[in-house]
């Protein structure tokens, strides 16, 4: 190895024992619970990117991977041409993520999350480049998770920097442990991703850009890359956290080194996440169903409205979101779907969210324009105590002739309650990918998938998911 990579005279840094933690979890001791929720959390992971193969963004994506060359080595979901490892993580990471349809957790302080499946595709391609058992794809999935969980739990909630900054961290540790690597390599993959990770929050905020939807898969990508460089010998600043100039300023909170190694409990992380019923982002999940349950009890005469009130928990982020102008009157599909204005005014609307809301360019709309323009969102600490867990949500309407309508969603669809529901993980799953995939075709990945802790590798999954998709 180039360079002497000490973290300094007292023993391992952070760095290395978060390596060393993250080597020393058996797959074998999972519960059987946590390899289900893995395996569903993988399913409706793959379903999003399948979803999203004719989106605009992820077209122009897709072409520069497939002109940029590189070996044939793995695969993209929905197509039947191979790329690089690295390319594939870009690629399948931007997939499941430019819908916002994909899973999504709170953090455990009660804020904003984050979306740990955005990761998923690196087990995906490390696995199928290394031909790694079935069952320690899924522990580098549950890994994943857990990392994500704790790398957030150390950031400041107003921080300036993105969520996704975690992943420089996460990835590697996925991709070194699928790939063999001993605790020094693994050590030095880390290092080297995690020092240029760091994301600004201004991938989400204002005039929000497709960056919202690729950030992950950047650092996801570099992630990778820095655990094959590691392979070789390539190394890191070990020091990465105790340095003054090092990233112990993005990961402010807590007692880094107990937080990141401390004992995978039976119940972790990724017990948390939840699948998302409409694709927007996961503050708005209850914003939706409240709009659908509106329009449903005014029977659709919304034309007429007096007053028109949202209601949310208190809390940095929340107020952040809603009061960014971009998210106030979004001006593209990323800003929309981050918007609480365009989701309450179009599920009141239409009487449903789905793909289908944002056809025609809808946060143009005159109508939908006018009913964002009159709506009215207060921040209300009593939902912090009343559903703490979640992301709820109230909505109050007053009509021209004086009726009151109030609809409360403490807990959307698709929040799990610490077990994903089998049976809405798969119906999602077909929903999304019927129009692009056969029965058949849909049939071998949810085969696959359920049964990947029991398979030799996920080479026969990434067959499946690498199908031609229709129209692709």
């Amino acid at each position: 190895m180039t360079g002497s990579g000490a973290a300094g005279a007292g023993g391992p840094g952070i760095v290395e024992q978060l390596a060393g933690w993250v080597l020393a979890v058996r797959a074998e001791d999972l519960t059987p619970a946590v390899r289900d929720q893995a395996k569903l959390l993988l399913l409706d992971t793959i379903g999003c990117g399948f979803a999203a193969l004719d989106e605009p963004s992820a077209c122009a994506l897709l072409a520069v991977v497939e002109g940029s060359g590189g070996a044939s080595q793995c695969t993209v979901i929905g197509r039947a041409h191979r790329t690089s490892a690295a390319n594939a993580t870009l690629a399948n990471g931007a997939l499941v993520r430019i819908l916002d349809f994909n899973d999504y957790v709170n953090a455990r302080a009660g804020d904003l999350g984050g979306h740990p499946s955005d990761n998923i595709p690196v087990a995906l391609a490390a696995g199928e480049l290394y031909r790694a058992s079935g069952r320690e794809v899924i522990a580098a999935i549950v890994l994943g998770y857990e990392i994500f969980a704790r790398c957030k739990d150390l950031m400041e909630r107003d921080s300036a920097w993105d969520g996704v900054t975690v992943s420089g961290l996460v990835a590697p540790a996925m991709a070194g442990r699928l790939m063999g690597l001993d605790r020094r390599r693994l050590a030095h993959a880390i290092a080297l991703s995690g020092a240029r990770a760091a994301t600004s929050t201004a991938v989400r905020f204002g005039d929000i850009s497709a960056a919202k939807s690729i950030a992950n898969a950047l650092v996801a990508q570099n992630g990778v890359q820095a655990a094959l460089l590691a392979e070789r010998g390539i190394t890191g600043p070990l020091d990465l956290f105790e340095n003054p100039r090092g990233m112990r300023e993005v990961f402010s909170k807590g007692d880094a080194a107990a937080d990141l190694t401390a004992p995978l409990p039976a119940e972790s992380a990724i017990m948390a996440a939840n699948v998302k019923a409409f694709p927007c982002l996961a503050t708005g999940q209850s914003v939706a169903a409240a709009g659908i349950e509106m329009h449903r009890r005014l029977r659709g005469a919304v034309d007429r409205l007096k007053a028109f009130r949202l209601i949310i928990p208190d809390t940095p982020g929340l107020r952040r979101q809603k009061d960014d102008p971009g998210r106030i009157k979004p001006l593209s599909r990323e800003a929309a779907d981050h918007s609480f204005n365009f989701l309450a005014a179009v599920s009141l609307l239409d009487g449903e969210f789905g793909l289908a809301q944002f056809d025609g360019e809808r946060w143009n709309d005159p109508m939908v324009c006018t009913l964002m323009a009159q709506l009215e969102i207060v921040n209300d600490s009593s939902w912090n105590a009343r559903a703490p867990d979640s992301y709820p949500c109230s909505l109050q309407v007053t009509t021209q002739d004086g009726r009151d309508e109030m609809v409360e969603v403490p807990y959307p669809p698709g929040f799990s309650r610490g077990r994903l529901d089998a049976g809405t993980v798969v119906k999602k799953f077909n929903t999304l990918t019927s129009p692009c995939l056969t029965q058949g075709a849909r049939d071998r990945i949810i085969e696959r998938v359920l049964a990947l802790d029991e398979s030799p590798s996920c080479i026969e999954l990434m067959a499946a998911v690498g199908v031609e998709a229709v129209g692709a």
